[in-house]
């Protein structure tokens, strides 16, 4: 593991809405320290961004720090958009100004070489991660849950981590003949596009393609996941449309 270890997410009701952050730091020595905050009127991308902030905060003496987070916005800005950003005067390749540049220029102002960014898939089990979510969306609701600071694994430490079981030896059977694999669906495909600032989804191309066509620095993309959606829209400076599942 690289040094410390920070998990963190956003969270937000309406988005834009109340919103509430988390962060669940495991020091080196078995212990762990949450933190967690809300917003009165905010976005789901500045609390993900100001998780990010406030455990660089804690950990900003630390040579070696892992920050895990589920936002591909908040990764691929910082690794990937953040210098072009400032090289060009905090604007976009599309010329419209970077949103929530003020996190932006934070989140610059602490990180360092030794800060290693690691994107994790969002509700997918990892128990750290699930943790941060709900202390995010607890606080977006108005009701921050009791933060926990002491020995990870103790009883009141609200993550269980799965601990390894023996199994019983595997039984070798043959498969059934001419056993039936059904194929897997293919991901539909959606068309994303950026125009005046504003980013929108579409499921086809014909509508996709009314909306850019004859606009200067309209920017269009197909799209499969959730990962692809926020990596382009970030790497414009601007909010990801709902829709995609």
């Amino acid at each position: 593991m690289h040094g410390l270890v920070a998990y963190t997410d956003g969270a937000c009701l309406g988005n834009p809405g109340p919103g509430g952050w988390g962060v669940r730091i495991l020091y080196a020595d078995g212990t762990v320290c949450e933190l967690g905050g809300k917003v009165a009127a905010t976005t789901n991308n500045r609390m993900e961004l100001q998780a990010a902030i406030a455990a660089l905060q804690m950990l900003h003496t630390s040579p070696q720090v892992t920050i895990f987070t589920d936002s591909r916005y908040v990764i691929d800005g910082v690794t990937k958009w953040l210098r072009a950003w400032r090289r060009r005067g905090w604007v976009t390749s599309t010329n419209t100004p970077v949103k929530n540049r003020d996190l932006w220029m934070a989140l610059e102002s602490l990180s360092h070489p030794g800060v290693r960014w690691q994107h994790v898939y969002g509700h997918r089990g990892d128990p750290n991660n699930e943790r941060v979510d709900t202390i995010a969306r607890a606080c977006a609701a108005g009701a921050c849950p009791p933060l926990f600071c002491g020995r990870s694994g103790a009883p009141d430490d609200p993550v269980v981590v799965p601990t390894a079981t023996t199994l019983p030896p595997r039984t070798v059977s043959k498969p059934p003949a001419r056993a039936h694999v059904p194929t897997r669906a293919p991901t539909p495909a959606y068309y994303v596009s950026i125009v005046h600032g504003t980013a929108a989804l579409d499921t086809d191309w014909p509508a996709c393609a009314a909306r850019v066509r004859g606009v200067s620095g309209a920017q269009y993309r197909k799209v499969r996941t959730l990962e692809e959606l926020a990596a382009f829209c970030a790497a414009h400076g601007v909010e990801p449309p709902r829709g995609l599942t």
